[in-house]
């Protein structure tokens, strides 16, 4: 695993507004989430096909956490997901929930609930699948079978522990209702994502602040090369006026949708693959 990340400390502006961390070369920051004054997310490392979690301080870029591997626990430290077929679920106080996937399938296997400032796994339920975080207690299920037919199995369990608060069995009804009244991950961590559009140039994501506006321009480009390439600008606006601009793509085989949200009137992009930027946008 590259570990180039953890020698470069965050940079920031001299009034810690605004702060950029690198992942490390060659790695792909995917997925974040929040979780009391953290960030927290997953680099990927395609050609190596392993994956490892972060985990920021959100006011200053501050690494608390990097380079952390999922394992089983088992003595031999075996890699959930074979290191790679691994995502993030949800959040609760100061514990990220991730997954596994089951073989040869989209859907998710297994709870693994991860304290990353204390770079330890809290607890683990490797026979169950995410459903709903429900505030106090997490939805999940175990796949079974009945006469012949696939079933699943309802459980709420507590999310501190991962013990069991009560068995529902296969009554999809409550949960399914259960599940419905859940609030989205957006809710539920204070996120604004992007509305997509389209302008006279092409495609746009933007993110509507009141006066303020967070915009993104895709635009397909041909490069030195003569090979054409999808460039990513992002553009920060106050009133008429412009505050911040970056590059955040270049050269990319598709549009690099999805890179950038707000939280608590901070902005968050992902720049180059490589970079997590933060800055606050009044």
């Amino acid at each position: 695993m590259n570990t180039e990340a953890s020698e470069q400390p965050p940079i920031q502006t001299s009034a810690g507004e605004t702060w950029t961390w690198h992942g490390g070369k060659a790695s792909l920051i995917w997925q974040l989430m929040f979780g009391g004054d953290t960030v927290v997310g997953i680099k990927r490392y395609a050609q190596e096909r392993k994956a490892s979690f972060f985990c920021l301080e959100t006011s200053t870029g501050r690494v608390l956490c990097d380079d952390f591997l999922l394992t089983a626990g088992d003595e031999n430290e075996t890699l959930v997901g074979d290191g790679w077929m691994i995502g993030l679920e949800t959040v609760h106080g100061d514990l990220l929930f991730c997954h596994a996937f089951q073989p040869g399938s989209p859907e998710h296997l297994g709870i693994w609930a991860v304290d990353l400032a204390a770079s330890r796994v809290a607890w683990s339920r490797p026979d169950l699948a995410f459903t709903a975080n429900l505030g106090d207690a997490l939805l999940a299920y175990r796949s079974i079978v009945f006469v012949g037919f696939p079933e699943r199995d309802y459980y709420l369990l507590d999310p501190m522990t991962g013990r069991e608060i009560e068995h529902l069995g296969t009554d999809h009804e409550r949960s399914n209702q259960l599940r419905d009244a859940a609030k989205s991950e957006e809710a539920r961590q204070g996120i604004l994502l992007p509305d997509a559009a389209f302008d006279e140039s092409g495609h746009v994501e933007r993110i509507n602040l009141g006066a303020s506006s967070v915009t993104v321009r895709h635009r397909l480009e041909i490069g030195a090369a003569g090979v054409p390439g999808w460039a990513a600008t992002l553009c920060v606006s106050a009133g008429e006026r412009l505050v911040h601009e970056a590059e955040m793509a270049s050269g990319e085989p598709m549009p690099v949708f999805n890179s950038f949200l707000m939280k608590e009137r901070r902005l968050y992009y992902i720049k180059e693959r490589e970079f997590l930027v933060s800055l606050a946008v009044s």
